[in-house]
């Protein structure tokens, strides 16, 4: 299946395969804990709960990992009316996924933090500096960013005639969980925005799994074969 002398072959199904296992990681990642209330509050329920931190943080960095390749597998059968959003999208989202490895981090960082023997109120006053740095907003700000770029991602899909088309229409509907629940929480939402997000990616991954590696390795499409070419100028 994985053939790493074959081009074609080995970069085909490596992204397909990223493609069905880098969604459910990351919807694996967000059943870690899920904290609210004053930094002491927010410290101790990381505490009880140290082992599901940790798969948390361990999940995000996996998934994180794992969607590169899947997104530049996209990235490679969108051609004609879908490539200026699909480079959009691939900024946003690679932009996310090195948001999500550190954060993933400091999930990791948290959960040593929480280790029983340290100075609790040392933590909390660690946590209370982590929350309040500069650098937290930008941080927090690559979730939604992720969200936004699956959307214009679904846009490129389905202008550039990526099949199966129903997918590239999941992914264009990812963010309306965010903002439709949003008020009731963060969980119920992300829960959600996974289910979809696990379906649309792994039909894609499905897909290209089964792709002829001689069609992955067309990069041009019917459409720029049969559009006009500049022609050179004459001295």
């Amino acid at each position: 299946m994985l053939k790493i002398w074959n081009a074609a072959n080995f970069r085909r199904t490596t992204a397909g395969l990223c493609l069905v296992l880098a969604p459910l990681f990351f919807a694996v990642a967000l059943l870690g804990p899920q904290s609210s209330g004053s930094v002491a509050a927010q410290l101790a329920n990381l505490a009880q709960h140290r082992d599901q931190l940790v798969a948390a943080g361990l999940f995000g960095i996996a998934s994180s990992i794992l969607f590169l390749p899947a997104v530049f597998g996209l990235l490679h059968q969108i051609r004609g009316r879908g490539v200026v959003y699909a480079h959009v999208a691939g900024i946003l989202m690679i932009y996310s996924l090195v948001v999500a490895a550190a954060l993933g981090g400091i999930n990791l960082m948290f959960w040593e933090m929480t280790r029983p023997g340290l100075n609790r109120a040392a933590m909390v006053s660690l946590l209370r500096g982590i929350e309040h740095a500069p650098v937290a907003a930008p941080l927090l700000a690559g979730h939604y960013l992720f969200v936004l770029g699956i959307l214009v991602l679904g846009i490129a899909l389905w202008r550039a005639d990526v099949h199966p088309r129903w997918a590239a229409i999941l992914l264009i509907l990812l963010p309306v969980p965010v903002v439709a629940l949003s008020p009731v929480g963060q969980l119920a939402p992300d829960l959600i925005s996974s289910v979809i997000s696990v379906v649309g990616f792994s039909a894609l991954g499905l897909r290209l799994l089964v792709t002829p590696d001689a069609d992955w390795a067309a990069t041009t499409s019917p459409q720029a074969i049969n559009s006009p070419q500049p022609q050179a100028s004459r001295a």
